[in-house]
């Protein structure tokens, strides 16, 4: 039995810059000290919770913080978050990651000049949360700015285009705000396929673009499981397979990549 891993796989730039964020963050923590996250910074429960045995409370609203420092996750926030932290007084530590910064610089710049804006993405996430609350209000422009969450799949962001390309407009602005890792895990994935006859797929359940890469695989017809760490794993799954590809989110860390490598070989 081979096992595949694709080229792509541990902590993406955006994450590994939010969790040392963190981490230095949590260094200078003193014993009075409480330090926050506005949700989970990234979305991999296990290391939301190494952090957490350190000292990063994770909040879902401010309602009830009055002092401390908060760290905005690597998804971003909404303004009117942003905004309540600042009245508060309350010190604030930016994680968000720079390709979404460079979505949300989008967004503005969109609504400086009067355009009507889509955003492409599951609504309940972070990120698409805060895009929505930099935009604003839906104008009735019949000039159009589309955009996509950053861990959007291509082709469901290109499909979603040429729907929009069939409404009423004068004119039509598309940006590629997906960001470079997203495509290059998904490009790897496919790759990969091509020759194994299971999918392993390593991820947050809560990550967005680790079910996207869960999707890909499904879609493809090959046996295919999204777990979060080896004890998921059921020997059964591995019987009269010839090869295993192994794929993760970019909220996974190498040493889980690791871990589920060991016991796939102990099987």
């Amino acid at each position: 039995m081979k096992i595949k891993i694709a080229e792509c796989a541990g902590f993406c730039f955006g994450v590994k810059r939010a969790i040392n964020i963190a981490e230095n963050a949590l260094k200078g923590l003193k014993a009075k000290d409480n330090i926050y996250s506005l949700g989970p910074i990234i979305h991999n429960p296990q290391v939301v919770e190494g952090l957490f045995k350190k000292g990063l409370q994770v909040i879902s609203d401010l309602e009830k913080i009055k002092d401390g420092t908060v760290i905005i996750s690597s998804h971003g926030a909404p303004l009117e978050a942003l905004k309540d932290i600042k009245e508060k007084g309350i010190k604030l530590i930016d994680a968000t990651c720079p390709f979404v910064k460079y979505a949300q610089n989008i967004v503005k710049g969109l609504k400086k000049d009067g355009y009507r804006i889509i955003i492409v993405g599951d609504s309940a996430h972070p990120e698409i949360k805060a895009l929505k609350s930099i935009a604003g209000k839906d104008k009735k422009s019949k000039k159009i700015g589309v955009i996509s969450q950053t861990t959007q799949n291509k082709e469901n962001y290109i499909n979603e285009i040429k729907n929009i390309l069939g409404e009423d407009f004068s004119e039509v602005k598309v940006f590629n705000t997906i960001c470079n890792d997203t495509s290059k895990r998904q490009l790897a994935t496919r790759s990969l396929l091509k020759d194994c006859d299971l999918m392993i797929v390593i991820g947050g359940k809560n990550s967005a673009n680790t079910r996207r890469l869960w999707q890909i695989c499904k879609e493809s017809g090959v046996d295919s499981f999204h777990i979060e760490t080896e004890l998921e794993m059921k020997t059964k799954w591995f019987k009269g397979k010839d090869c295993i590809g192994i794929t993760s989110g970019a909220s996974t860390p190498d040493s889980m990549v690791k871990k589920i490598i060991e016991r796939i070989r102990r099987f």
